[in-house]
Protein backbone atom coordinates (compact mmCIF):
# COMPACT_ATOMS: atom_id res chain seq x y z
CA UNK A 1 0.00 0.00 0.00
CA UNK A 2 2.59 2.63 0.59
CA UNK A 3 4.14 2.05 -2.53
CA UNK A 4 0.66 3.17 -4.06
CA UNK A 5 0.51 5.80 -1.95
CA UNK A 6 4.19 7.36 -3.52
CA UNK A 7 2.69 6.59 -6.71
CA UNK A 8 -0.23 8.38 -6.45
CA UNK A 9 2.30 11.65 -5.03
CA UNK A 10 4.60 10.80 -7.91
CA UNK A 11 1.72 11.46 -10.02
CA UNK A 12 0.02 14.08 -8.27
CA UNK A 13 3.33 15.92 -8.56
CA UNK A 14 4.18 15.68 -12.53
CA UNK A 15 0.12 16.99 -13.09
CA UNK A 16 1.08 19.92 -11.18
CA UNK A 17 0.31 20.12 -8.03
CA UNK A 18 2.46 22.03 -5.59
CA UNK A 19 0.97 21.30 -2.18
CA UNK A 20 2.99 18.44 -0.60
CA UNK A 21 1.61 18.08 2.95
CA UNK A 22 -2.24 17.86 1.39
CA UNK A 23 -1.23 15.37 -1.54
CA UNK A 24 0.62 13.20 1.00
CA UNK A 25 -2.37 13.58 3.67
CA UNK A 26 -4.66 12.67 0.76
CA UNK A 27 -2.63 9.60 -0.24
CA UNK A 28 -1.94 8.19 3.02
CA UNK A 29 -5.41 8.26 4.08
CA UNK A 30 -6.87 7.18 1.13
CA UNK A 31 -4.54 4.06 1.54
CA UNK A 32 -5.12 3.88 5.29
CA UNK A 33 -1.00 4.48 6.17
CA UNK A 34 -0.60 5.53 9.37
CA UNK A 35 2.66 7.16 9.21
CA UNK A 36 3.34 10.11 6.99
CA UNK A 37 5.21 9.16 4.03
CA UNK A 38 8.72 11.09 3.75
CA UNK A 39 10.17 13.24 0.97
CA UNK A 40 13.45 10.69 0.47
CA UNK A 41 10.76 7.98 0.11
CA UNK A 42 9.23 10.02 -2.83
CA UNK A 43 12.78 11.08 -4.42
CA UNK A 44 13.62 7.34 -4.40
CA UNK A 45 10.43 6.57 -6.77
CA UNK A 46 10.68 9.48 -8.72
CA UNK A 47 11.54 9.02 -12.78
CA UNK A 48 14.93 10.99 -12.92
CA UNK A 49 14.04 12.18 -15.95
CA UNK A 50 11.42 13.96 -14.41
CA UNK A 51 13.19 15.29 -11.52
CA UNK A 52 13.47 18.67 -12.60
CA UNK A 53 15.06 21.93 -10.48
CA UNK A 54 11.60 22.82 -9.44
CA UNK A 55 10.90 19.52 -8.12
CA UNK A 56 13.61 18.79 -6.18
CA UNK A 57 13.58 21.83 -4.35
CA UNK A 58 9.89 20.88 -3.47
CA UNK A 59 11.15 17.69 -2.09
CA UNK A 60 14.35 18.84 -0.40
CA UNK A 61 14.86 17.95 2.98
CA UNK A 62 16.99 21.13 4.63
CA UNK A 63 16.85 23.37 1.41
CA UNK A 64 19.77 25.51 2.53
CA UNK A 65 22.19 22.85 2.37
CA UNK A 66 22.86 23.44 -1.03
CA UNK A 67 20.71 26.92 -2.00
CA UNK A 68 24.55 28.10 -2.62
CA UNK A 69 25.29 26.63 -5.43
CA UNK A 70 27.74 23.83 -4.03
CA UNK A 71 27.53 20.88 -1.71
CA UNK A 72 29.03 20.77 1.55
CA UNK A 73 30.93 17.52 2.72
CA UNK A 74 32.89 17.58 5.95
CA UNK A 75 35.27 15.20 6.65
CA UNK A 76 37.23 15.38 10.14
CA UNK A 77 40.89 13.71 10.86
CA UNK A 78 41.56 11.61 13.51
CA UNK A 79 42.32 12.70 17.00
CA UNK A 80 45.57 10.75 17.76
CA UNK A 81 48.04 14.15 17.04
CA UNK A 82 46.04 16.32 15.59
CA UNK A 83 47.42 19.30 17.33
CA UNK A 84 50.25 20.21 19.46
CA UNK A 85 49.20 23.72 20.66
CA UNK A 86 47.43 24.32 23.90
CA UNK A 87 45.17 27.56 23.63
CA UNK A 88 43.08 27.98 26.69
CA UNK A 89 39.24 27.74 25.22
CA UNK A 90 39.81 24.26 23.07
CA UNK A 91 38.45 20.97 23.94
CA UNK A 92 40.67 18.45 23.68
CA UNK A 93 38.42 14.93 25.11
CA UNK A 94 40.05 12.57 22.76
CA UNK A 95 36.66 11.73 20.97
CA UNK A 96 37.41 13.38 17.95
CA UNK A 97 40.44 16.09 16.81
CA UNK A 98 41.37 18.67 18.61
CA UNK A 99 39.08 21.91 19.33
CA UNK A 100 35.99 19.73 18.75
CA UNK A 101 34.17 17.73 21.78
CA UNK A 102 32.75 15.07 19.76
CA UNK A 103 29.38 15.17 19.84
CA UNK A 104 29.13 17.78 17.16
CA UNK A 105 27.48 16.84 13.55
CA UNK A 106 30.46 16.22 12.03
CA UNK A 107 32.31 14.56 14.72
CA UNK A 108 29.72 12.31 15.54
CA UNK A 109 29.88 10.73 11.38
CA UNK A 110 33.51 10.46 11.60
CA UNK A 111 33.45 8.57 14.32
CA UNK A 112 30.92 6.63 12.94
CA UNK A 113 32.93 6.15 10.65
CA UNK A 114 36.23 5.37 12.62
CA UNK A 115 37.55 8.88 10.86
CA UNK A 116 38.20 6.99 7.55
CA UNK A 117 38.12 9.71 4.68
CA UNK A 118 36.83 8.02 2.11
CA UNK A 119 34.11 6.38 4.27
CA UNK A 120 33.39 9.79 5.68
CA UNK A 121 33.12 11.73 2.12
CA UNK A 122 30.88 9.20 0.43
CA UNK A 123 28.40 8.58 2.71
CA UNK A 124 27.88 12.38 3.50
CA UNK A 125 27.62 12.35 0.03
CA UNK A 126 24.77 9.29 -0.05
CA UNK A 127 23.38 11.25 2.56
CA UNK A 128 22.51 14.17 1.06
CA UNK A 129 21.69 12.56 -2.12
CA UNK A 130 18.90 10.59 -0.16
CA UNK A 131 17.52 13.80 0.89
CA UNK A 132 17.15 15.07 -2.46
CA UNK A 133 20.34 16.91 -2.88
CA UNK A 134 22.18 16.58 -5.81
CA UNK A 135 25.68 16.33 -4.97
CA UNK A 136 27.62 16.59 -8.19
CA UNK A 137 29.44 19.88 -6.49
CA UNK A 138 30.87 18.67 -3.66
CA UNK A 139 32.92 21.28 -1.71
CA UNK A 140 35.13 19.64 0.79
CA UNK A 141 36.19 20.76 4.40
CA UNK A 142 38.99 19.29 6.04
CA UNK A 143 38.29 19.67 9.79
CA UNK A 144 39.83 19.09 12.82
CA UNK A 145 43.12 20.27 14.56
CA UNK A 146 45.87 21.45 12.61
CA UNK A 147 45.73 19.01 9.70
CA UNK A 148 49.07 20.20 8.19
CA UNK A 149 50.81 19.42 11.42
CA UNK A 150 50.37 15.35 11.35
CA UNK A 151 52.79 13.12 9.57
CA UNK A 152 52.98 13.69 5.75
CA UNK A 153 52.49 10.64 4.63
CA UNK A 154 49.04 10.78 6.68
CA UNK A 155 47.89 13.79 5.00
CA UNK A 156 49.01 12.24 1.35
CA UNK A 157 46.66 9.25 1.96
CA UNK A 158 44.04 11.40 4.15
CA UNK A 159 43.42 13.62 1.03
CA UNK A 160 43.69 10.73 -1.50
CA UNK A 161 40.64 8.69 0.91
CA UNK A 162 38.67 11.82 -0.19
CA UNK A 163 38.89 11.81 -3.53
CA UNK A 164 38.57 7.92 -3.46
CA UNK A 165 35.57 8.21 -1.48
CA UNK A 166 33.75 10.34 -3.92
CA UNK A 167 35.02 8.73 -6.94
CA UNK A 168 33.99 5.26 -5.74
CA UNK A 169 36.91 3.85 -6.18
CA UNK A 170 39.92 3.06 -4.89
CA UNK A 171 43.04 4.75 -7.04
CA UNK A 172 46.50 3.59 -7.32
CA UNK A 173 48.29 7.06 -6.17
CA UNK A 174 46.39 10.91 -5.12
CA UNK A 175 47.38 11.82 -9.26
CA UNK A 176 45.07 9.23 -10.18
CA UNK A 177 42.50 10.16 -7.93
CA UNK A 178 42.62 13.30 -8.68
CA UNK A 179 42.20 12.62 -12.59
CA UNK A 180 39.51 10.61 -12.35
CA UNK A 181 37.53 13.15 -10.13
CA UNK A 182 38.20 15.55 -13.21
CA UNK A 183 36.17 13.78 -15.25
CA UNK A 184 33.69 12.11 -12.76
CA UNK A 185 29.75 11.52 -13.69
CA UNK A 186 29.40 12.98 -10.18
CA UNK A 187 30.59 13.81 -6.48
CA UNK A 188 33.94 16.61 -8.63
CA UNK A 189 35.35 18.56 -6.03
CA UNK A 190 35.05 21.56 -6.92
CA UNK A 191 36.37 23.22 -3.81
CA UNK A 192 38.77 21.71 -1.60
CA UNK A 193 39.18 24.04 2.26
CA UNK A 194 42.16 22.96 4.48
CA UNK A 195 41.62 24.52 8.28
CA UNK A 196 45.05 25.72 9.74
CA UNK A 197 47.09 28.04 11.92
CA UNK A 198 48.69 31.61 10.67
CA UNK A 199 52.25 30.34 11.64
CA UNK A 200 51.27 26.65 10.17
CA UNK A 201 50.65 27.63 6.74
CA UNK A 202 53.07 29.40 4.40
CA UNK A 203 55.45 26.23 4.52
CA UNK A 204 53.07 24.60 3.38
CA UNK A 205 51.27 26.73 0.67
CA UNK A 206 52.51 24.40 -2.37
CA UNK A 207 51.75 21.01 -0.77
CA UNK A 208 48.15 22.58 -0.39
CA UNK A 209 48.34 23.55 -4.03
CA UNK A 210 49.14 19.79 -4.64
CA UNK A 211 45.82 18.40 -3.08
CA UNK A 212 43.92 20.83 -4.68
CA UNK A 213 42.70 22.97 -2.17
CA UNK A 214 41.47 26.12 -3.32
CA UNK A 215 40.56 27.84 0.05
CA UNK A 216 42.39 28.29 3.31
CA UNK A 217 41.28 28.77 7.24
CA UNK A 218 42.71 30.62 9.47
CA UNK A 219 42.42 30.61 13.53
CA UNK A 220 42.58 34.12 13.93
CA UNK A 221 40.76 34.64 16.60
CA UNK A 222 41.41 38.04 17.59
CA UNK A 223 44.28 40.47 15.90
CA UNK A 224 46.15 41.50 19.13
CA UNK A 225 49.45 39.93 20.18
CA UNK A 226 48.61 40.44 24.10
CA UNK A 227 45.83 38.61 23.89
CA UNK A 228 47.03 36.03 21.93
CA UNK A 229 49.64 35.46 25.12
CA UNK A 230 46.87 35.46 27.36
CA UNK A 231 45.14 32.63 25.41
CA UNK A 232 48.28 30.91 25.06
CA UNK A 233 47.80 31.31 21.00
CA UNK A 234 51.30 30.60 20.38
CA UNK A 235 51.66 32.92 17.34
CA UNK A 236 51.99 36.87 16.46
CA UNK A 237 49.77 39.26 14.66
CA UNK A 238 52.71 39.68 11.70
CA UNK A 239 51.67 35.90 11.45
CA UNK A 240 48.55 36.58 10.23
CA UNK A 241 49.71 38.98 8.13
CA UNK A 242 52.23 36.91 6.66
CA UNK A 243 50.12 34.15 5.64
CA UNK A 244 47.00 36.20 4.27
CA UNK A 245 49.22 37.82 1.93
CA UNK A 246 51.38 34.87 0.76
CA UNK A 247 47.99 32.77 0.61
CA UNK A 248 46.37 35.28 -1.58
CA UNK A 249 49.19 35.43 -4.29
CA UNK A 250 48.97 32.07 -4.48
CA UNK A 251 45.60 32.22 -5.28
CA UNK A 252 43.64 31.03 -2.13
CA UNK A 253 40.47 32.14 -0.92
CA UNK A 254 41.07 33.32 2.80
CA UNK A 255 39.29 32.68 5.78
CA UNK A 256 39.19 34.06 9.19
CA UNK A 257 37.76 32.52 12.42
CA UNK A 258 37.43 35.20 14.42
CA UNK A 259 36.06 34.58 18.07
CA UNK A 260 34.27 37.49 20.03
CA UNK A 261 34.18 37.36 23.92
CA UNK A 262 38.39 36.31 24.19
CA UNK A 263 39.48 36.89 27.74
CA UNK A 264 41.26 40.59 27.57
CA UNK A 265 38.75 41.79 24.95
CA UNK A 266 35.78 43.26 25.25
CA UNK A 267 32.64 44.88 23.10
CA UNK A 268 34.21 48.11 21.61
CA UNK A 269 37.95 45.86 21.54
CA UNK A 270 35.67 43.23 19.32
CA UNK A 271 33.89 45.77 17.16
CA UNK A 272 37.60 47.50 16.67
CA UNK A 273 38.99 44.46 15.78
CA UNK A 274 36.00 43.91 13.38
CA UNK A 275 36.11 47.18 11.81
CA UNK A 276 40.21 46.94 11.55
CA UNK A 277 40.25 43.95 9.72
CA UNK A 278 38.41 45.50 6.63
CA UNK A 279 39.99 49.00 7.23
CA UNK A 280 43.90 47.66 7.20
CA UNK A 281 44.71 46.59 3.63
CA UNK A 282 47.58 43.77 5.40
CA UNK A 283 43.68 41.62 6.27
CA UNK A 284 40.93 41.91 4.50
CA UNK A 285 39.61 38.44 4.59
CA UNK A 286 37.35 36.80 1.81
CA UNK A 287 35.10 35.19 4.48
CA UNK A 288 34.44 34.87 7.85
CA UNK A 289 33.21 32.71 10.64
CA UNK A 290 32.51 34.28 13.63
CA UNK A 291 32.53 32.05 16.79
CA UNK A 292 31.98 33.38 20.32
CA UNK A 293 33.70 32.20 22.63
CA UNK A 294 32.44 29.39 24.62
CA UNK A 295 33.79 27.82 28.21
CA UNK A 296 33.51 24.16 28.13
CA UNK A 297 34.70 21.97 30.47
CA UNK A 298 38.01 20.55 31.22
CA UNK A 299 39.78 23.69 29.92
CA UNK A 300 42.31 26.16 31.07
CA UNK A 301 39.40 29.04 30.21
CA UNK A 302 36.72 27.23 32.44
CA UNK A 303 39.13 27.18 35.45
CA UNK A 304 39.81 31.25 34.57
CA UNK A 305 36.30 31.31 34.62
CA UNK A 306 35.37 29.73 37.96
CA UNK A 307 38.63 31.76 39.63
CA UNK A 308 36.56 34.43 38.93
CA UNK A 309 39.41 36.02 35.93
CA UNK A 310 36.69 35.45 32.88
CA UNK A 311 33.64 35.86 31.98
CA UNK A 312 31.86 35.18 28.40
CA UNK A 313 29.74 36.54 26.39
CA UNK A 314 25.50 35.67 27.17
CA UNK A 315 23.70 34.74 24.12
CA UNK A 316 21.99 37.78 24.07
CA UNK A 317 25.61 40.20 24.59
CA UNK A 318 26.97 38.24 21.43
CA UNK A 319 24.16 38.38 19.29
CA UNK A 320 24.05 42.18 19.92
CA UNK A 321 28.41 42.02 19.57
CA UNK A 322 28.14 40.29 16.19
CA UNK A 323 24.91 42.50 14.66
CA UNK A 324 27.43 45.81 15.41
CA UNK A 325 30.14 43.80 12.93
CA UNK A 326 27.85 43.66 10.18
CA UNK A 327 28.34 47.90 10.00
CA UNK A 328 31.50 47.24 8.94
CA UNK A 329 31.64 44.26 6.60
CA UNK A 330 32.19 45.09 3.20
CA UNK A 331 29.89 43.61 -0.11
CA UNK A 332 33.35 41.21 -0.81
CA UNK A 333 33.06 39.30 2.15
CA UNK A 334 30.55 35.96 2.90
CA UNK A 335 29.86 35.31 6.61
CA UNK A 336 30.05 31.44 6.24
CA UNK A 337 28.92 30.99 9.96
CA UNK A 338 27.78 32.93 12.96
CA UNK A 339 28.08 29.78 15.85
CA UNK A 340 29.95 26.34 16.47
CA UNK A 341 27.54 23.04 16.26
CA UNK A 342 29.10 22.45 19.64
CA UNK A 343 25.58 21.36 21.86
CA UNK A 344 24.66 22.92 24.76
CA UNK A 345 25.22 20.78 27.36
CA UNK A 346 28.52 20.15 26.59
CA UNK A 347 29.08 24.04 26.95
CA UNK A 348 29.23 25.45 30.79
CA UNK A 349 29.46 29.28 29.74
CA UNK A 350 28.51 31.31 27.14
CA UNK A 351 26.12 31.52 23.98
CA UNK A 352 23.72 28.10 25.14
CA UNK A 353 21.09 28.77 21.94
CA UNK A 354 21.37 27.18 18.75
CA UNK A 355 19.78 30.01 16.86
CA UNK A 356 22.85 32.70 17.53
CA UNK A 357 21.91 33.72 13.82
CA UNK A 358 18.56 34.21 14.19
CA UNK A 359 18.87 36.81 17.21
CA UNK A 360 22.05 38.26 14.61
CA UNK A 361 19.51 39.77 12.17
CA UNK A 362 16.92 40.58 14.64
CA UNK A 363 19.30 43.08 16.12
CA UNK A 364 19.73 43.65 12.36
CA UNK A 365 16.25 44.75 11.66
CA UNK A 366 15.62 46.69 15.08
CA UNK A 367 19.27 48.09 14.90
CA UNK A 368 18.31 49.46 10.77
CA UNK A 369 21.63 47.93 9.70
CA UNK A 370 21.52 47.21 6.06
CA UNK A 371 24.13 44.21 5.63
CA UNK A 372 26.54 44.34 2.85
CA UNK A 373 27.93 40.85 2.86
CA UNK A 374 27.35 38.13 0.23
CA UNK A 375 25.45 35.47 2.35
CA UNK A 376 22.75 38.01 3.17
CA UNK A 377 22.64 38.83 -0.41
CA UNK A 378 22.73 35.61 -2.39
CA UNK A 379 20.28 34.41 -4.23
CA UNK A 380 19.69 31.13 -3.86
CA UNK A 381 18.83 32.10 -0.07
CA UNK A 382 16.56 35.14 -1.04
CA UNK A 383 14.62 32.98 -2.82
CA UNK A 384 14.40 30.66 -0.10
CA UNK A 385 13.09 34.00 2.48
CA UNK A 386 11.06 34.84 -0.40
CA UNK A 387 9.29 31.71 -0.57
CA UNK A 388 8.67 31.29 3.21
CA UNK A 389 7.86 34.44 4.08
CA UNK A 390 5.45 35.21 1.68
CA UNK A 391 2.98 34.78 3.89
CA UNK A 392 3.83 36.57 6.22
CA UNK A 393 3.95 39.43 3.98
CA UNK A 394 1.06 38.93 2.63
CA UNK A 395 -0.45 38.84 6.73
CA UNK A 396 1.19 42.44 7.32
CA UNK A 397 -0.81 43.48 4.19
CA UNK A 398 2.34 44.25 2.33
CA UNK A 399 1.90 41.65 -0.77
CA UNK A 400 4.14 39.30 -2.03
CA UNK A 401 7.97 39.96 -2.08
CA UNK A 402 9.78 40.53 -5.21
CA UNK A 403 11.06 37.91 -7.18
CA UNK A 404 14.82 37.78 -7.09
CA UNK A 405 15.03 35.22 -10.13
CA UNK A 406 14.99 37.08 -13.11
CA UNK A 407 18.51 36.78 -14.30
CA UNK A 408 18.10 39.16 -17.01
CA UNK A 409 17.53 41.94 -14.43
CA UNK A 410 21.26 41.90 -13.21
CA UNK A 411 23.93 43.63 -13.96
CA UNK A 412 27.66 43.56 -13.74
CA UNK A 413 29.21 45.51 -10.79
CA UNK A 414 33.27 46.15 -9.99
CA UNK A 415 34.29 46.59 -6.45
CA UNK A 416 38.52 47.50 -6.64
CA UNK A 417 40.63 47.42 -3.39
CA UNK A 418 44.01 47.11 -2.47
CA UNK A 419 44.79 43.88 0.15
CA UNK A 420 47.76 42.09 1.10
CA UNK A 421 50.18 44.51 -0.79
CA UNK A 422 48.22 43.56 -3.93
CA UNK A 423 45.37 44.49 -5.38
CA UNK A 424 42.00 42.70 -5.89
CA UNK A 425 39.16 43.42 -8.02
CA UNK A 426 35.11 42.19 -6.88
CA UNK A 427 33.57 41.34 -10.10
CA UNK A 428 29.74 40.89 -9.64
CA UNK A 429 26.29 39.79 -10.96
CA UNK A 430 23.52 41.79 -8.75
CA UNK A 431 20.55 43.94 -9.29
CA UNK A 432 18.43 47.05 -8.00
CA UNK A 433 18.11 45.26 -5.23
CA UNK A 434 21.74 44.02 -4.56
CA UNK A 435 20.84 40.69 -4.48
CA UNK A 436 23.62 38.83 -6.10
CA UNK A 437 24.29 35.87 -8.46
CA UNK A 438 27.20 35.35 -9.14
CA UNK A 439 31.18 36.99 -8.58
CA UNK A 440 34.67 36.55 -9.58
CA UNK A 441 37.42 37.67 -7.23
CA UNK A 442 40.64 38.66 -9.37
CA UNK A 443 44.06 39.39 -8.46
CA UNK A 444 47.08 41.04 -8.75
CA UNK A 445 49.51 39.53 -6.53
CA UNK A 446 52.25 41.78 -5.11
CA UNK A 447 54.88 39.26 -5.69
CA UNK A 448 54.74 38.80 -10.11
CA UNK A 449 53.88 41.51 -12.05
CA UNK A 450 53.09 39.25 -15.09
CA UNK A 451 49.82 37.59 -14.57
CA UNK A 452 46.72 37.89 -12.52
CA UNK A 453 44.77 35.27 -10.32
CA UNK A 454 41.36 34.41 -10.57
CA UNK A 455 40.76 33.61 -6.73
CA UNK A 456 37.14 32.32 -7.05
CA UNK A 457 34.35 32.18 -9.66
CA UNK A 458 30.87 31.37 -8.02
CA UNK A 459 27.60 31.24 -9.37
CA UNK A 460 24.93 31.31 -6.77
CA UNK A 461 21.39 29.40 -6.43
CA UNK A 462 20.20 25.52 -5.95
CA UNK A 463 22.65 23.84 -7.33
CA UNK A 464 21.99 22.56 -10.41
CA UNK A 465 23.53 19.33 -11.33
CA UNK A 466 26.10 18.38 -14.12
CA UNK A 467 24.85 18.51 -17.86
CA UNK A 468 21.13 19.66 -16.65
CA UNK A 469 19.31 22.36 -18.03
CA UNK A 470 18.98 25.14 -15.17
CA UNK A 471 14.96 25.24 -15.63
CA UNK A 472 14.33 27.96 -13.07
CA UNK A 473 18.26 27.70 -11.65
CA UNK A 474 20.85 30.12 -12.30
CA UNK A 475 23.05 28.24 -12.76
CA UNK A 476 23.98 26.96 -15.78
CA UNK A 477 23.35 30.18 -17.62
CA UNK A 478 26.29 31.60 -18.92
CA UNK A 479 26.58 33.84 -15.89
CA UNK A 480 30.05 32.31 -14.98
CA UNK A 481 31.45 32.85 -18.81
CA UNK A 482 30.78 36.32 -18.79
CA UNK A 483 32.33 37.04 -15.61
CA UNK A 484 35.29 34.94 -16.87
CA UNK A 485 35.62 37.01 -19.84
CA UNK A 486 35.06 40.13 -18.22
CA UNK A 487 38.04 39.12 -15.76
CA UNK A 488 39.90 38.93 -18.92
CA UNK A 489 39.81 41.72 -20.29
CA UNK A 490 40.86 43.43 -16.94
CA UNK A 491 43.67 41.63 -16.92
CA UNK A 492 44.33 42.70 -20.38
CA UNK A 493 43.78 46.08 -19.70
CA UNK A 494 46.35 45.94 -16.51
CA UNK A 495 49.32 44.55 -19.06
CA UNK A 496 49.19 41.27 -17.92
CA UNK A 497 50.41 38.68 -20.20
CA UNK A 498 48.42 35.40 -18.58
CA UNK A 499 45.69 34.65 -16.04
CA UNK A 500 46.16 31.92 -13.92
CA UNK A 501 43.10 30.39 -11.92
CA UNK A 502 43.27 28.11 -9.02
CA UNK A 503 40.96 25.52 -9.85
CA UNK A 504 38.99 22.79 -7.91
CA UNK A 505 39.91 19.45 -9.65
CA UNK A 506 36.00 19.02 -10.43
CA UNK A 507 36.30 22.25 -11.93
CA UNK A 508 39.03 21.67 -14.48
CA UNK A 509 37.06 21.03 -17.68
CA UNK A 510 34.92 23.81 -17.40
CA UNK A 511 38.19 25.90 -17.65
CA UNK A 512 39.11 23.71 -20.66
CA UNK A 513 36.45 24.50 -22.24
CA UNK A 514 37.07 28.01 -22.19
CA UNK A 515 40.76 28.11 -23.39
CA UNK A 516 42.47 27.13 -19.88
CA UNK A 517 45.36 24.42 -19.78
CA UNK A 518 47.15 23.12 -16.87
CA UNK A 519 49.79 25.21 -15.58
CA UNK A 520 51.63 23.28 -12.82
CA UNK A 521 48.91 23.51 -10.06
CA UNK A 522 46.80 25.77 -11.54
CA UNK A 523 44.56 26.38 -14.76
CA UNK A 524 46.57 28.97 -17.44
CA UNK A 525 45.63 30.80 -20.36
CA UNK A 526 47.68 33.18 -22.31
CA UNK A 527 45.94 36.61 -22.99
Amino acid sequence: MRARAISLIVHSILSGETDLDRIKRQACKRFRISSMIKNPEILARFPKSKLTLEIRSLLLKKPTKTLSGVTPIAVMIKPQGSCRHGCIYCPAAGLAAKSYTGFEPAALRARQYSFDPARQASERARQLEEGGHPADKCEVIVMGGTFLETHKAYRRSFIKGIYDGLNGKKARSLAEAMRLNERARTHRVVGLTIETRPDTCVPYIDEMLSYGATRVELGVQHADDRIYRLINRGHRVKDVVDATRELKDAGFKVLYHIMPGLPGSDKEKDISFVRKLFSNPDFRPDMLKIYPTLVIPGTGLEKMAKEGGYSPYSTEEAADVISEFYRHIPPYVRVMRIQRDIPAAKISGGVNKSNLRELVENGLREKRITPDEIRYREIGLQRNNNKNNKMNAFAAGSGALPDFGVVSDFGMRSLVYDASGGKDVFLSYENGENIIAGFIRLRFPSNRDDCALIRELHVYGQEVPLKENPGAGVQHRGLGSRLLAEAELIAVDMGKERILVISGVGVREYYRRHGYRRAGHYMGKRL
